[in-house]
């Protein structure tokens, strides 16, 4: 007896090529899986030969008497017929094992792809952070080099001592030294210091200007900015507000080239939470597909990520023309900031949105350069929440609340105040609230 290996798709085609090699007496010793082919092992007798079993057309020209030549041909035909079969067998197997390669493979290609996208992701924010520390500590640099000169020429022309503590405050808020310098020589020469914040608020409002655009209700609207501005949040809030005019039918929302681990959850969770339609594009084909699929709704949002802002408005823009880019800062951005995306942007925006409201108290950069360059304003965020909703941004209000954060410290002095003469003091003031103290003593001590 000898032994037998006998390789197939599955069990039932290798016990049928047994049976059909070896006789139905045909004697299995085992079977299994081998890298996904089926063996089996059979027992045979000591120079048995596999019999191939004649085709009926064969058979039936063996009964004639064509030829050796003939029978030949049709002997070759069959045992290349059954070659074939084996191999088609194997060669589905090999297929197979080959699919499951190739599927890991991809999977390993695909997570190498994800992690050099995110590598690359990574590397670009985090020049980007370097970028912008570098131009800031060379701003700190300049501004403080201009503080040194004009503190000089301030401390030849004092301050009128009613609007000393005004002119304190903003010396001690984190202004610009040219805006400072300018906001103090206004109010340099004034009395009273509740007009002095009056005529301050009216100068700044009126440099600012009135320029304003409408919330985005109709149309498609790109909201992109830097990192942790709070795109995601504002594109949320003006999709919830949209879905109460217009219908949560009539509005959607496109993530667009945001890879930020979750964020493709989060915006899913807001927009499931306003009712309206969530979509993701990656690249400008895909993008330009969707904005097709979409062209009946009222409202479009497309919220971008937090890096390479200029690229990806470049290629948001050359999907469509009339798709309006608006540009998303914190109400309280560094000057940095505020010029690389406002003033140094390669083309200009629809509108400027400001976010953190709510928490800033010093928009004095922003103030500046909207002094310098006028941009229309149009919404405004002053909570952390998205069922809040966002108002209209106007100057008025980033002048009322830039001043509201001047720490103003009024002098402290009593009802009736005396100098070392016993004369009265005209302008009260002057006088710190221990020098009234005194002079209070004093007045009772003569008086009795």
């Amino acid at each position: 007896m000898e032994l037998k290996r006998i390789l197939a798709k599955d069990l039932r085609r290798a016990t049928e090529k047994a049976v059909k090699l070896y006789g139905e007496d045909v004697l299995v010793i085992s079977n299994a899986k081998v890298n996904g082919q089926h063996e089996v092992i059979v027992a045979v007798d000591l120079g048995a030969e596999p019999a191939h079993e004649d085709s009926p057309w064969l058979q039936a020209n063996r009964s004639t008497d064509d030829g050796d030549t003939k029978l030949f041909q049709t002997a070759l035909r069959e045992s290349v017929r059954e070659q074939k079969e084996l191999s088609d067998d194997i060669e589905d197997d090999v297929t197979y094992d080959s699919v499951l390669r190739q599927r890991a493979q991809a999977e390993s290609s695909s997570s190498n792809t994800d992690r050099r996208a995110a590598d690359h992701r990574d590397y670009i924010r985090g020049r980007e952070i370097v970028d912008l520390v570098r131009d800031e500590l060379a701003a700190i640099r300049k501004e403080f080099k201009m503080a040194q000169r004009i503190n000089a020429w301030q401390s030849e022309s004092p301050s009128r001592s009613a609007v000393k503590p005004l002119v304190a405050a903003l010396a001690e808020a984190s202004i610009p030294v040219s805006l400072r310098t300018l906001l103090v020589d206004h109010v340099s020469a004034m009395d009273d210091l509740a007009q002095a914040k009056q005529s301050l608020h009216a100068h700044l409002s009126k440099s600012m200007g009135e320029h304003w655009a409408k919330l985005p209700q109709r149309g498609v609207h790109a909201i992109t900015g830097p990192a942790g501005a709070g795109k995601t949040m504002m594109v949320a809030r003006l999709a919830r507000t949209a879905a109460e005019r217009k219908g949560p039918e009539s509005v959607a929302v496109i993530s667009y080239a945001d890879q930020r681990a979750g964020a493709w959850s989060q915006i899913q969770m807001l927009c499931a939470q306003a009712g309206v339609d969530c979509l993701r594009a990656n690249d400008p084909e895909t993008l330009k597909i969707l904005l097709g699929e979409l062209g009946q709704r009222h409202l479009v949002l497309i919220d971008t990520p937090g890096v390479e802002v200029f690229t990806r408005i470049e290629q948001i823009r050359s999907c469509s023309s009339d798709i309006a880019c608006h540009l998303l800062l914190p109400a309280d951005a560094a000057g940095t900031t505020v010029r690389k995306y406002l003033v140094d942007a390669p083309n200009p925006w629809h509108s400027l949105m400001a976010s953190r409201l709510d928490e800033a108290t010093q928009p004095w950069a922003l103030i500046q350069v909207l002094c310098d360059k006028p941009v229309p304003l149009s919404a405004a965020s002053h909570s952390p929440l998205a069922t809040e909703g966002c108002t209209v941004l106007t100057a008025n209000e980033l002048v009322t609340l830039a001043i509201r954060g001047l720490s103003v410290e009024m002098p402290l002095v009593a009802d009736e105040l005396v100098d070392d003469s016993g004369i009265e003091v005209t302008d009260p003031s002057v006088m710190t609230a221990a020098q009234a103290l005194v002079a209070r003593l004093e007045k009772s001590a003569h008086a009795s």
